[in-house]
């Protein structure tokens, strides 16, 4: 019994060590890129662990409010990095505005990172205009969420690939 607490103690500070150096590197990964836009870095990539996330549906939408309009990138065809990333919100049916400071931006995977704060500064009035951003090739899924000024919800999930 003595041994398996020892074990587990180990364990324990294996796992704290483990977070304790993620996190690290991704605070320095920040602080290398800080001249460039990494709308997700490479060791963040490798954390979100897409290719193995379970699978939704490649794209989807729900609007009860805003409505989320997709410009760019073209999520048909392979894209290129550095990308440009054009999403318009537009009013509901209804007509009602979005508000801007409901705006919620994840990127998906094995787990789920929000990048709300990295975005915010490319918001223009009901816009979000990211221009050149570098991101890792491979797959990627980005989660929008937003409400309207009456608390109408929409979500859409934007799924492309980096080549």
């Amino acid at each position: 019994m003595l041994n398996l607490r020892k074990k587990l103690e180990k364990l324990k500070k294996q796992i704290k060590f483990s977070v304790f150096l993620c996190f690290g590197v991704l605070a320095l990964n920040n602080i290398v890129s800080a001249n460039e836009f990494w709308l997700l870095t490479e060791t963040e990539y490798k954390f979100l662990e897409v290719e193995n996330s379970i699978d939704e549906k490649l794209n989807y939408s729900f609007n009860t409010g805003p409505k989320i309009s997709l410009i760019s990138p073209n999520i048909i065809e392979k894209v290129d990095t550095p990308v440009n990333i054009f999403i318009k919100f537009e009013n509901n049916p209804n007509g009602i505005r979005p508000n801007m400071d409901t705006l919620i931006v994840k990127m998906k995977g094995l787990i789920t990172l929000d990048i709300t704060k990295r975005v915010k500064k490319y918001i223009e009035g009901y816009e979000l205009n990211i221009k050149e951003a570098k991101i890792p090739k491979g797959r990627h899924k980005i989660l929008i969420t937003i409400m309207d000024v009456d608390n109408n919800y929409s979500e859409r999930l934007i799924t492309f690939t980096v080549s």
